[in-house]
Protein backbone atom coordinates (compact mmCIF):
# COMPACT_ATOMS: atom_id res chain seq x y z
CA UNK A 1 0.00 0.00 0.00
CA UNK A 2 1.26 3.47 -1.29
CA UNK A 3 2.51 5.29 2.33
CA UNK A 4 0.80 8.87 1.64
CA UNK A 5 2.59 10.26 4.34
CA UNK A 6 6.12 9.87 2.47
CA UNK A 7 4.97 11.39 -0.72
CA UNK A 8 5.04 15.02 -1.55
CA UNK A 9 1.42 16.42 -1.17
CA UNK A 10 1.90 18.18 -4.63
CA UNK A 11 2.78 14.69 -6.47
CA UNK A 12 -0.48 13.48 -4.98
CA UNK A 13 -2.79 16.19 -5.75
CA UNK A 14 -1.31 16.46 -9.28
CA UNK A 15 -2.46 12.70 -10.28
CA UNK A 16 -5.97 13.35 -8.15
CA UNK A 17 -6.15 15.83 -10.27
CA UNK A 18 -5.37 13.79 -13.85
CA UNK A 19 -7.93 11.06 -12.53
CA UNK A 20 -11.25 13.96 -12.03
CA UNK A 21 -10.31 14.71 -15.72
CA UNK A 22 -10.03 11.78 -17.09
CA UNK A 23 -13.10 10.02 -14.87
CA UNK A 24 -10.79 7.33 -14.01
CA UNK A 25 -9.60 5.76 -10.65
CA UNK A 26 -6.10 5.06 -11.06
CA UNK A 27 -4.88 6.43 -7.89
CA UNK A 28 -6.83 4.04 -6.44
CA UNK A 29 -6.28 1.32 -8.17
CA UNK A 30 -2.58 1.50 -7.87
CA UNK A 31 -3.75 1.44 -4.23
CA UNK A 32 -4.97 -1.89 -4.25
CA UNK A 33 -2.62 -3.16 -6.52
CA UNK A 34 -0.28 -2.80 -4.02
CA UNK A 35 -1.70 -4.65 -1.82
CA UNK A 36 -3.15 -7.38 -3.81
CA UNK A 37 0.55 -8.17 -5.34
CA UNK A 38 1.53 -9.88 -2.27
CA UNK A 39 -1.72 -12.40 -2.17
CA UNK A 40 -1.24 -15.67 -2.47
CA UNK A 41 -1.62 -17.06 -6.06
CA UNK A 42 -4.77 -19.13 -4.92
CA UNK A 43 -6.69 -15.74 -3.77
CA UNK A 44 -5.40 -14.35 -6.56
CA UNK A 45 -6.95 -16.52 -9.04
CA UNK A 46 -10.24 -16.90 -6.93
CA UNK A 47 -10.63 -13.18 -7.78
CA UNK A 48 -9.61 -13.46 -11.68
CA UNK A 49 -12.15 -16.77 -11.86
CA UNK A 50 -14.55 -14.50 -10.64
CA UNK A 51 -13.95 -11.48 -13.06
CA UNK A 52 -14.03 -14.28 -15.82
CA UNK A 53 -17.47 -15.14 -15.17
CA UNK A 54 -18.87 -11.97 -14.78
CA UNK A 55 -16.98 -10.91 -18.27
CA UNK A 56 -18.52 -13.93 -19.93
CA UNK A 57 -22.43 -13.62 -18.80
CA UNK A 58 -21.64 -9.88 -19.82
CA UNK A 59 -20.48 -10.99 -23.18
CA UNK A 60 -23.30 -13.16 -23.70
CA UNK A 61 -25.65 -10.93 -23.03
CA UNK A 62 -24.55 -7.67 -24.89
CA UNK A 63 -22.87 -9.26 -27.76
CA UNK A 64 -25.44 -11.54 -30.39
CA UNK A 65 -22.15 -12.82 -31.92
CA UNK A 66 -21.49 -14.63 -29.09
CA UNK A 67 -25.16 -15.64 -27.55
CA UNK A 68 -25.21 -18.85 -28.31
CA UNK A 69 -21.62 -20.01 -26.91
CA UNK A 70 -22.50 -21.71 -23.38
CA UNK A 71 -18.17 -22.02 -21.72
CA UNK A 72 -15.87 -19.42 -22.18
CA UNK A 73 -13.45 -21.96 -23.36
CA UNK A 74 -15.62 -22.56 -26.70
CA UNK A 75 -14.93 -18.76 -27.78
CA UNK A 76 -12.98 -19.13 -31.01
CA UNK A 77 -9.46 -17.13 -30.68
CA UNK A 78 -9.85 -13.39 -32.36
CA UNK A 79 -7.40 -11.52 -33.58
CA UNK A 80 -6.63 -7.63 -34.92
CA UNK A 81 -8.21 -8.65 -38.34
CA UNK A 82 -11.44 -10.17 -36.99
CA UNK A 83 -11.98 -7.46 -34.73
CA UNK A 84 -11.27 -4.69 -37.41
CA UNK A 85 -14.09 -6.38 -39.46
CA UNK A 86 -16.59 -6.95 -36.95
CA UNK A 87 -15.84 -3.75 -34.76
CA UNK A 88 -19.63 -2.38 -34.64
CA UNK A 89 -20.36 -5.96 -33.28
CA UNK A 90 -18.23 -5.86 -30.51
CA UNK A 91 -19.34 -2.97 -29.15
CA UNK A 92 -21.63 -3.01 -25.99
CA UNK A 93 -24.97 -1.11 -26.29
CA UNK A 94 -25.68 -1.31 -23.15
CA UNK A 95 -22.53 0.61 -21.68
CA UNK A 96 -23.18 4.20 -21.06
CA UNK A 97 -19.83 5.45 -19.80
CA UNK A 98 -17.05 7.10 -21.50
CA UNK A 99 -15.75 5.49 -24.31
CA UNK A 100 -12.26 6.12 -25.64
CA UNK A 101 -10.81 5.25 -29.20
CA UNK A 102 -7.38 4.29 -29.88
CA UNK A 103 -5.46 3.45 -32.93
CA UNK A 104 -2.49 1.40 -32.86
CA UNK A 105 -0.25 0.85 -35.92
CA UNK A 106 0.40 -3.29 -34.67
CA UNK A 107 3.56 -5.37 -34.86
CA UNK A 108 2.29 -5.98 -38.68
CA UNK A 109 1.47 -1.90 -39.40
CA UNK A 110 -1.65 -2.40 -40.39
CA UNK A 111 -4.10 0.01 -38.01
CA UNK A 112 -6.00 -1.10 -35.70
CA UNK A 113 -8.83 0.59 -34.10
CA UNK A 114 -10.84 -0.48 -30.77
CA UNK A 115 -12.21 1.02 -28.12
CA UNK A 116 -12.11 1.12 -23.84
CA UNK A 117 -13.51 2.66 -21.04
CA UNK A 118 -12.19 4.19 -18.26
CA UNK A 119 -11.73 1.10 -16.05
CA UNK A 120 -9.02 -0.42 -18.96
CA UNK A 121 -7.47 3.84 -18.65
CA UNK A 122 -7.27 3.42 -15.29
CA UNK A 123 -5.61 -0.34 -15.35
CA UNK A 124 -3.37 1.14 -18.00
CA UNK A 125 -2.15 3.84 -15.75
CA UNK A 126 -2.03 2.12 -12.66
CA UNK A 127 0.33 -1.19 -14.17
CA UNK A 128 2.74 1.99 -15.61
CA UNK A 129 2.65 3.36 -12.04
CA UNK A 130 3.22 -0.12 -10.19
CA UNK A 131 6.11 -0.61 -12.43
CA UNK A 132 7.80 2.34 -11.64
CA UNK A 133 6.94 1.84 -7.36
CA UNK A 134 9.47 -1.16 -7.57
CA UNK A 135 12.37 1.37 -8.10
CA UNK A 136 11.17 3.38 -5.38
CA UNK A 137 9.95 6.19 -7.51
CA UNK A 138 7.48 8.51 -5.37
CA UNK A 139 4.44 10.20 -7.34
CA UNK A 140 5.74 13.45 -8.46
CA UNK A 141 9.43 13.29 -9.18
CA UNK A 142 10.03 13.87 -12.37
CA UNK A 143 10.45 11.35 -14.89
CA UNK A 144 11.99 11.67 -17.97
CA UNK A 145 10.07 9.79 -20.84
CA UNK A 146 12.02 8.55 -23.90
CA UNK A 147 10.10 7.00 -26.88
CA UNK A 148 7.30 8.06 -28.92
CA UNK A 149 3.74 9.41 -29.16
CA UNK A 150 2.75 5.82 -28.17
CA UNK A 151 3.53 6.50 -25.05
CA UNK A 152 3.29 9.72 -24.49
CA UNK A 153 0.51 11.07 -26.75
CA UNK A 154 1.25 14.71 -28.44
CA UNK A 155 -2.51 16.71 -28.10
CA UNK A 156 -3.42 19.50 -25.66
CA UNK A 157 -4.92 17.09 -23.46
CA UNK A 158 -1.64 15.06 -22.48
CA UNK A 159 0.29 17.99 -22.40
CA UNK A 160 -1.43 19.13 -18.82
CA UNK A 161 -1.42 15.70 -17.72
CA UNK A 162 2.32 15.47 -18.15
CA UNK A 163 2.68 18.87 -16.29
CA UNK A 164 0.44 17.04 -13.40
CA UNK A 165 2.77 13.88 -13.70
CA UNK A 166 5.96 16.25 -13.72
CA UNK A 167 7.01 14.06 -16.86
CA UNK A 168 9.42 15.52 -19.35
CA UNK A 169 9.56 14.41 -22.97
CA UNK A 170 12.08 13.63 -24.70
CA UNK A 171 11.60 11.99 -28.39
CA UNK A 172 12.88 8.60 -29.49
CA UNK A 173 12.80 9.28 -33.38
CA UNK A 174 16.29 11.51 -33.61
CA UNK A 175 18.74 9.46 -31.98
CA UNK A 176 21.76 11.37 -33.62
CA UNK A 177 24.45 11.78 -32.01
CA UNK A 178 24.25 15.58 -31.07
CA UNK A 179 20.78 14.68 -29.92
CA UNK A 180 21.89 12.45 -27.55
CA UNK A 181 24.48 14.24 -26.00
CA UNK A 182 21.54 16.76 -25.23
CA UNK A 183 19.61 14.08 -23.91
CA UNK A 184 21.89 12.88 -21.71
CA UNK A 185 23.15 16.15 -20.05
CA UNK A 186 19.24 17.03 -19.65
CA UNK A 187 18.78 14.50 -17.68
CA UNK A 188 21.81 14.34 -15.18
CA UNK A 189 21.44 17.92 -14.61
CA UNK A 190 17.25 17.62 -14.63
CA UNK A 191 17.31 15.64 -11.11
CA UNK A 192 15.25 12.97 -12.50
CA UNK A 193 14.22 10.41 -10.61
CA UNK A 194 13.12 7.62 -13.20
CA UNK A 195 13.68 7.32 -16.78
CA UNK A 196 10.50 5.23 -18.85
CA UNK A 197 10.84 4.73 -22.54
CA UNK A 198 11.59 2.84 -25.28
CA UNK A 199 14.39 -0.30 -24.93
CA UNK A 200 15.97 -0.03 -27.92
CA UNK A 201 16.31 3.73 -27.52
CA UNK A 202 17.47 3.76 -23.65
CA UNK A 203 20.21 1.52 -24.95
CA UNK A 204 21.55 3.83 -27.70
CA UNK A 205 21.59 6.51 -25.13
CA UNK A 206 23.24 3.87 -22.92
CA UNK A 207 26.28 3.20 -25.42
CA UNK A 208 26.42 7.33 -26.09
CA UNK A 209 27.14 8.04 -22.51
CA UNK A 210 29.92 4.95 -21.99
CA UNK A 211 31.58 6.21 -25.01
CA UNK A 212 31.85 9.95 -23.93
CA UNK A 213 32.39 11.67 -21.10
CA UNK A 214 30.75 10.90 -17.73
CA UNK A 215 27.95 11.92 -16.16
CA UNK A 216 26.18 12.05 -12.64
CA UNK A 217 22.66 10.96 -12.54
CA UNK A 218 20.14 11.21 -9.71
CA UNK A 219 17.88 8.15 -10.91
CA UNK A 220 16.43 5.70 -9.01
CA UNK A 221 15.94 3.37 -11.41
CA UNK A 222 14.96 3.05 -14.95
CA UNK A 223 12.01 1.01 -16.44
CA UNK A 224 12.04 -0.08 -20.22
CA UNK A 225 9.09 -1.12 -22.48
CA UNK A 226 7.49 -1.27 -25.28
CA UNK A 227 10.36 -4.06 -26.72
CA UNK A 228 12.73 -7.11 -26.04
CA UNK A 229 15.35 -6.17 -23.01
CA UNK A 230 18.42 -8.73 -23.90
CA UNK A 231 20.50 -8.73 -20.75
CA UNK A 232 23.92 -7.15 -22.69
CA UNK A 233 21.23 -3.91 -22.87
CA UNK A 234 20.32 -3.85 -19.28
CA UNK A 235 23.69 -4.32 -18.64
CA UNK A 236 24.60 -1.27 -20.80
CA UNK A 237 21.57 0.84 -19.51
CA UNK A 238 22.53 0.30 -15.86
CA UNK A 239 26.68 0.55 -16.41
CA UNK A 240 25.70 3.85 -17.69
CA UNK A 241 22.94 5.23 -15.65
CA UNK A 242 24.23 3.26 -12.14
CA UNK A 243 20.48 2.26 -11.67
CA UNK A 244 18.53 -0.50 -11.64
CA UNK A 245 17.10 -1.34 -14.98
CA UNK A 246 13.34 -3.31 -15.00
CA UNK A 247 11.52 -4.35 -17.74
CA UNK A 248 7.89 -3.55 -18.15
CA UNK A 249 5.82 -5.09 -21.06
CA UNK A 250 1.57 -4.17 -21.69
CA UNK A 251 -0.45 -4.81 -24.90
CA UNK A 252 -3.31 -2.59 -23.94
CA UNK A 253 -5.52 -3.80 -26.45
CA UNK A 254 -5.04 -6.98 -24.91
CA UNK A 255 -5.30 -5.92 -21.28
CA UNK A 256 -1.63 -7.26 -21.05
CA UNK A 257 0.07 -5.42 -18.04
CA UNK A 258 3.12 -6.92 -16.79
CA UNK A 259 6.61 -5.76 -14.38
CA UNK A 260 9.46 -6.61 -13.22
CA UNK A 261 10.11 -6.95 -9.84
CA UNK A 262 13.67 -6.06 -7.87
CA UNK A 263 14.43 -9.49 -8.31
CA UNK A 264 14.70 -9.28 -11.72
CA UNK A 265 13.64 -13.24 -12.70
CA UNK A 266 10.58 -12.50 -14.97
CA UNK A 267 7.40 -10.05 -15.78
CA UNK A 268 4.51 -10.19 -13.21
CA UNK A 269 1.09 -10.36 -15.31
CA UNK A 270 -1.65 -8.38 -13.22
CA UNK A 271 -4.03 -11.19 -13.81
CA UNK A 272 -7.06 -8.92 -11.46
CA UNK A 273 -7.23 -7.23 -15.10
CA UNK A 274 -6.87 -9.64 -17.66
CA UNK A 275 -7.04 -13.70 -18.40
CA UNK A 276 -4.32 -14.44 -19.92
CA UNK A 277 -3.91 -18.03 -22.12
CA UNK A 278 -0.62 -19.36 -23.37
CA UNK A 279 -0.73 -21.91 -26.06
CA UNK A 280 1.27 -25.13 -26.70
CA UNK A 281 3.09 -22.46 -29.94
CA UNK A 282 3.80 -19.78 -27.01
CA UNK A 283 1.37 -17.44 -28.18
CA UNK A 284 -0.13 -15.08 -25.77
CA UNK A 285 -4.00 -15.04 -25.78
CA UNK A 286 -5.39 -12.61 -23.68
CA UNK A 287 -8.75 -11.11 -22.87
CA UNK A 288 -9.20 -7.62 -20.84
CA UNK A 289 -11.63 -8.36 -18.13
CA UNK A 290 -11.98 -4.64 -17.00
CA UNK A 291 -13.15 -3.81 -20.71
CA UNK A 292 -16.97 -4.33 -21.37
CA UNK A 293 -16.98 -1.20 -23.99
CA UNK A 294 -15.92 -3.32 -26.52
CA UNK A 295 -15.17 -7.11 -26.21
CA UNK A 296 -12.09 -8.21 -27.18
CA UNK A 297 -12.70 -11.90 -25.81
CA UNK A 298 -9.41 -14.53 -26.41
CA UNK A 299 -7.37 -11.89 -28.55
CA UNK A 300 -4.15 -13.20 -29.93
CA UNK A 301 -1.97 -10.19 -28.95
CA UNK A 302 0.57 -10.88 -31.61
CA UNK A 303 3.33 -11.95 -28.74
CA UNK A 304 5.07 -15.37 -27.96
CA UNK A 305 5.99 -15.61 -24.19
CA UNK A 306 7.41 -18.23 -22.01
CA UNK A 307 5.92 -19.03 -18.87
CA UNK A 308 7.40 -19.87 -15.23
CA UNK A 309 6.03 -22.59 -13.24
CA UNK A 310 7.52 -21.02 -10.13
CA UNK A 311 6.53 -18.17 -8.08
CA UNK A 312 8.83 -15.35 -7.76
CA UNK A 313 10.78 -15.57 -4.44
CA UNK A 314 9.49 -11.67 -4.08
CA UNK A 315 6.55 -12.77 -2.75
CA UNK A 316 3.93 -11.34 -5.08
CA UNK A 317 1.12 -13.58 -6.16
CA UNK A 318 0.79 -13.09 -9.44
CA UNK A 319 1.65 -15.17 -12.53
CA UNK A 320 5.21 -15.01 -13.66
CA UNK A 321 6.20 -14.34 -17.32
CA UNK A 322 9.94 -15.34 -17.61
CA UNK A 323 10.49 -14.35 -21.28
CA UNK A 324 8.77 -12.35 -23.54
CA UNK A 325 9.79 -12.87 -27.52
CA UNK A 326 9.33 -11.17 -30.87
CA UNK A 327 8.67 -7.66 -29.51
CA UNK A 328 11.90 -6.24 -31.43
CA UNK A 329 11.52 -3.07 -33.31
CA UNK A 330 14.36 -2.31 -35.36
CA UNK A 331 16.05 1.00 -34.88
CA UNK A 332 17.12 2.70 -38.67
CA UNK A 333 21.29 3.53 -38.79
CA UNK A 334 21.67 5.65 -41.64
CA UNK A 335 24.98 6.33 -43.54
CA UNK A 336 26.24 9.75 -41.40
CA UNK A 337 25.43 7.20 -38.26
CA UNK A 338 21.85 8.95 -37.21
CA UNK A 339 19.31 6.68 -36.00
CA UNK A 340 15.43 6.69 -35.42
CA UNK A 341 13.01 4.75 -34.12
CA UNK A 342 10.69 2.37 -35.87
CA UNK A 343 8.28 4.19 -34.00
CA UNK A 344 9.16 7.18 -36.17
CA UNK A 345 7.36 5.60 -38.98
CA UNK A 346 3.95 4.08 -36.69
CA UNK A 347 3.90 7.79 -36.11
CA UNK A 348 4.00 9.22 -39.12
CA UNK A 349 1.57 6.91 -41.64
CA UNK A 350 -1.22 5.87 -39.02
CA UNK A 351 -3.39 8.72 -39.14
CA UNK A 352 -3.27 8.91 -43.12
CA UNK A 353 -7.00 7.32 -44.24
CA UNK A 354 -5.09 5.96 -47.48
CA UNK A 355 -2.72 3.51 -46.44
CA UNK A 356 -3.71 0.02 -44.82
CA UNK A 357 -0.47 -1.00 -44.07
CA UNK A 358 3.33 -0.39 -44.54
CA UNK A 359 6.91 -2.04 -44.69
CA UNK A 360 10.37 -0.03 -44.55
CA UNK A 361 13.29 -1.54 -46.07
CA UNK A 362 16.12 -0.30 -46.03
CA UNK A 363 19.94 -1.07 -46.72
CA UNK A 364 23.28 0.66 -46.83
CA UNK A 365 22.58 3.26 -49.61
CA UNK A 366 18.68 2.54 -50.33
CA UNK A 367 15.65 2.97 -48.00
CA UNK A 368 12.68 1.98 -49.89
CA UNK A 369 8.89 2.12 -48.56
CA UNK A 370 6.03 -0.22 -49.33
CA UNK A 371 2.47 1.25 -49.11
CA UNK A 372 -0.73 -0.23 -49.20
CA UNK A 373 -2.94 1.79 -50.61
CA UNK A 374 -6.60 1.86 -51.10
CA UNK A 375 -5.99 3.51 -54.35
CA UNK A 376 -2.74 3.48 -56.55
CA UNK A 377 -0.65 6.86 -57.68
CA UNK A 378 -0.35 8.75 -54.23
CA UNK A 379 2.06 11.61 -54.09
CA UNK A 380 4.31 11.15 -50.98
CA UNK A 381 6.44 13.98 -51.40
CA UNK A 382 5.40 15.23 -47.72
CA UNK A 383 6.46 12.15 -46.37
CA UNK A 384 9.74 11.61 -48.41
CA UNK A 385 11.10 15.57 -47.10
CA UNK A 386 10.40 14.30 -43.56
CA UNK A 387 12.17 11.06 -43.64
CA UNK A 388 14.88 12.98 -45.43
CA UNK A 389 14.74 15.77 -42.39
CA UNK A 390 16.19 12.91 -40.09
CA UNK A 391 17.72 9.89 -42.43
CA UNK A 392 20.79 10.35 -44.75
CA UNK A 393 20.39 7.68 -47.89
CA UNK A 394 21.64 8.09 -51.39
CA UNK A 395 18.18 7.08 -52.51
CA UNK A 396 14.91 7.23 -50.66
CA UNK A 397 11.90 6.20 -52.94
CA UNK A 398 8.49 5.13 -51.96
CA UNK A 399 6.59 2.11 -53.58
CA UNK A 400 2.47 0.97 -53.52
CA UNK A 401 0.86 -2.61 -53.12
CA UNK A 402 4.01 -4.45 -53.56
CA UNK A 403 4.38 -7.78 -51.73
CA UNK A 404 6.05 -7.44 -48.60
CA UNK A 405 9.32 -9.01 -47.69
CA UNK A 406 8.77 -11.87 -44.91
CA UNK A 407 11.55 -12.71 -42.19
CA UNK A 408 13.13 -15.98 -42.43
CA UNK A 409 10.88 -17.52 -39.98
CA UNK A 410 7.74 -16.03 -41.90
CA UNK A 411 6.84 -13.49 -39.61
CA UNK A 412 6.33 -9.33 -41.12
CA UNK A 413 8.32 -7.00 -39.71
CA UNK A 414 6.98 -2.80 -40.43
CA UNK A 415 10.81 -1.99 -40.88
CA UNK A 416 13.60 -4.30 -41.72
CA UNK A 417 17.28 -4.25 -42.56
CA UNK A 418 18.11 -6.08 -45.57
CA UNK A 419 21.41 -6.15 -47.46
CA UNK A 420 20.35 -5.34 -50.57
CA UNK A 421 16.52 -3.46 -51.07
CA UNK A 422 15.74 -4.04 -54.77
CA UNK A 423 17.22 -8.25 -53.92
CA UNK A 424 14.96 -8.51 -51.05
CA UNK A 425 12.09 -6.91 -52.99
CA UNK A 426 12.87 -9.07 -56.71
CA UNK A 427 12.68 -12.16 -54.29
CA UNK A 428 8.97 -12.26 -53.29
CA UNK A 429 8.20 -11.28 -56.86
CA UNK A 430 7.67 -7.63 -56.07
CA UNK A 431 9.18 -6.28 -59.19
CA UNK A 432 7.90 -8.27 -61.64
CA UNK A 433 5.93 -6.07 -63.55
CA UNK A 434 6.60 -3.23 -61.33
CA UNK A 435 8.36 -0.39 -61.03
CA UNK A 436 9.65 1.54 -57.84
CA UNK A 437 8.19 5.00 -57.95
CA UNK A 438 10.04 7.80 -56.41
CA UNK A 439 8.13 11.07 -55.02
Amino acid sequence: MIERGKLSMLGHRGFFLIDMMRRTSALDLLCQLESVQFESPVTIQQRQKQSLTNYFDTLRDCIPLYANYHSFEQLPVIDKAFANRHRECLMNPGYSGKRIRKKTGGSTGEPFVYFTGTSSQSYLWAGILLSWRVTGYRLGEPVAFFAGSSLFGTGYKEKVYHKLMNITLFSAFDLSQERMRSYAEAIASGGFRLLYGYASAIYQLARHILGSRRLRFALRGIVCTAEVLTPVMRETIETAFSAPCLNQYGCNDGGVSAYECELKQGLHLITTRSYPEVLESGKLISTDLSNQTFFLPRYDTGDLVVMDDNPCPCGRGFPLIREVIGRSNDLVFDQAGSTVHSEFFTHMFREDGRILAFQVLYDRCNLVVNLHCREAENAWLIYRKRIQAALVFDNISFVENLSFVPMANGKHRFVMRVDDVDAALAATGSMQGSEKTAS
